[in-house]
């Protein structure tokens, strides 16, 4: 059971970091105007492009895969 506790303290610790940097893109690119017809946002500078839609859906498959391990262990 600790493994699986750790794995979760492990998860909550990257999504917060998920969470800071999602905050600090936003900041920064607060005040700028986002044309909704325009072309994509460029990818940033370090390659590393961030789907939101894609890491929610993983998050949530994650939390449902570690919720029916816990269900399955009590």
């Amino acid at each position: 059971m600790s493994a699986i506790l750790d794995a979760l303290v492990k998860l909550e610790e990257s999504i917060g970091k998920l969470e800071g940097a999602a905050t600090h893109v936003e900041a920064s690119l607060a005040g700028q105007q986002r044309d909704m017809f325009g072309a994509p946002a460029q990818k940033a500078a370090n390659g590393n492009g961030i789907d939101k839609a894609a890491v929610a859906q993983k998050l949530n498959n994650i939390i449902e895969h570690a919720e029916t391990v816990l269900k399955e262990s009590a």
